[in-house]
């Protein structure tokens, strides 16, 4: 599945999976520059998607407490 069809969770799940074989050293030089390349890809995507997000609640009337705004 490419990267622009994935969801937000699955783009978090194929993170985990990255820094787990990052993380056990079992790459190669090539294979972990193309891994963490793909990692600093999606992390971008599920940062900009959590702003999104955050700005949708504020427009609905979420404050920062959890607490609305008179809905």
């Amino acid at each position: 599945m490419g990267r622009k069809n994935m969801t937000f969770e699955q783009a978090l799940q194929r993170l985990d999976e990255i820094a787990e074989r990052l993380g056990d050293g079992g790459t190669t030089l090539e294979e972990s520059l193309a891994l963490y390349a793909e990692g600093a890809g999606l992390i971008e995507r599920c940062n900009r998607e959590l702003g999104e997000a955050k700005l949708k609640l504020e427009t609905l009337g979420f404050q920062k407490d959890g607490e609305t705004d008179g809905l």
